[in-house]
C-alpha cells in the first residue's frame, strides 16, 4: 500500500533512476475485473482499453471535509494503526495520533550518505511500533532497507524476516501492518507471506510490484496486470490492457475492481474489461479506498473522490499530495507537500448527529 511514482518498478523496467549528490527520500509505493480472485486462473490475453471521458454534464460540486493540519512538513508516506496510531516519512520518522506527533530520528549510521538515494514506505508491525521498508541506491548498487524501532530507538530488523535479511542486493518489498497476511519480496528471490498461523515462501518472481492487502487478499501490479499470490507465486488474475499503461505509479484493488494511475490518466476495471479515463488530479499519486464505490485519488493539484459513479473534487486540503489512507469510511488522512492532514467526512443529511 505507502506518493509513490513507482521509481523502483520505473528503474528496474525502464532504466529511469537518477542519484543526486546529498541524500534524498522517493516516497514508497505503500500505499490495491473479472472477478479477482487469489487464486487466479491462467492469464488471459490482455484486452483493448477503452476510452472514457472524464467530463460530467454539470461539474460537480466539491466534497467539503472537515481537516485539521496536524504536521508542517513534507509527508512522503505514512501508516495507520488500529486505534489511533499514525507513523509518518518526512524529514525524520514520526509516531504518533490526531492529538500530534514526535519526531524518531534515525541514528546517522542508519541514514542515506552523500549521493544515495532512498525509497522507504512506513509500516506498522504486529507490536504496534512502526517499521521502515524498501531500498537504498549507492554506488555499489540496490541494497534492501528493513527498520525496526524499539523502545531504545531504531535499528536493523532484518532479522525479523529470515531469508530474506541477508546482504543479497535488491530492494524489499511488500505490505506490513496488523492486519493478516503481512508480505515482504525481494525480487529475484522470494516472497514471505507472514500469517499469525505461520510463514510461507514462495517465489518472488523477477519484477517488483506495487502491492496491496484487501479484504484479507493480497495482490500485485507489474507491467503484466493485476496478480493474486498463492502457495505457487504469483500469477495474473487481469492482465494488462491494450496498450499498456505508462508507468503505473499507484495501484489499489480488491477482488471485484482495480484502479491502476499512470501519471496522467486512471485505469479502472469491473467486470474484466479495463477504462481510461483523464485523472481527476494532476498527477495522481496515490489511491485508497474503503470499498470499489468509495475511492480518494490524490496528487499534485489535491484530492478526489469516488462514489462509484463519478469523481468529486475535494476541498480544504492544500497543496500537492503524495499519498492518503483511511481508518475508516469517515477519517481520511492525507500527506504532501505543505504536511500531514486529518479529515473528517460530514455526516450524509440522512445520518443522525452525534448524540441525537
Amino acid at each position: 500500500m505507502s506518493k509513490r511514482s513507482l521509481g523502483v518498478l520505473c528503474s528496474l523496467l525502464s532504466g529511469c533512476a537518477a542519484g543526486n549528490s546529498a541524500p534524498q527520500r522517493v516516497p514508497a509505493a505503500s500505499t490495491e475485473r473479472a472477478t479477482l480472485r487469489a487464486t487466479a486462473p491462467a492469464a488471459r490475453a490482455p484486452a483493448p482499453v477503452s476510452r472514457v471521458s472524464a467530463s460530467e454534464p454539470a461539474e460537480p460540486r466539491a466534497l467539503a471535509l472537515t481537516v485539521t493540519r496536524v504536521l508542517s512538513v513534507r509527508v512522503d508516506a505514512l501508516a495507520l494503526r488500529d486505534g489511533t496510531r499514525v507513523a509518518v516519512l518526512a524529514d525524520a520518522p514520526y509516531v504518533g495520533d490526531a492529538r500530534g506527533l514526535r519526531p524518531l530520528p534515525l541514528p546517522e549510521g542508519l541514514r542515506a550518505k552523500a549521493g544515495e538515494v532512498d525509497e522507504l514506505g512506513i509500516y506498522f508491525g504486529r507490536d504496534n511500533e512502526p517499521r521502515i521498508m524498501g531500498s537504498r541506491r549507492t554506488s555499489r548498487g540496490e541494497v534492501g532497507i528493513y527498520l525496526r524501532h524499539l523502545p531504545s530507538g531504531w535499528r536493523d530488523g532484518r532479522e525479523e524476516i529470515g531469508q530474506l535479511g541477508g546482504a543479497r542486493a535488491g530492494a524489499l518489498w511488500g505490505v506490513l501492518g496488523s492486519a493478516d497476511p503481512e508480505l515482504v519480496c525481494r525480487a529475484g528471490a522470494q516472497c514471505i507471506i507472514k500469517r499469525q498461523s505461520g510463514w510461507t515462501s514462495v517465489p518472488a518472481g523477477a519484477s517488483q510490484r506495487l502491492v496491496t492487502l484487501q479484504d484479507g487478499v493480497l495482490w500485485g501490479l507489474d507491467l503484466s496486470g493485476v496478480s493474486g499470490i498463492d502457495a505457487r507465486g504469483w500469477t495474473v488474475s487481469l492482465p494488462a490492457p491494450t496498450p499498456p499503461w505508462p508507468e503505473p505509479r499507484a495501484f489499489w484493488a480488491t477482488r471485484g475492481a482495480a484502479w491502476v494511475s499512470s501519471e496522467r490518466s486512471l485505469f479502472h476495471s469491473e467486470g474484466g474489461a479495463w477504462a481510461a479515463l483523464a485523472s481527476p488530479v494532476g498527477e495522481p499519486a496515490a489511491i485508497w479506498g474503503a470499498r470499489p464505490d468509495s475511492l480518494w485519488v490524490v496528487g499534485s493539484t489535491g484530492a478526489a473522490h469516488y462514489d462509484g459513479q463519478r469523481f468529486r473534487p475535494v476541498s480544504g486540503v492544500p497543496g500537492a499530495l503524495h499519498v492518503v489512507r483511511g481508518r475508516a469510511e469517515s477519517e481520511l488522512w492525507f500527506g504532501g507537500d505543505t504536511g500531514l492532514y486529518r479529515a473528517v467526512l460530514p455526516p450524509s443529511p440522512s445520518e443522525p448527529k452525534v448524540g441525537q
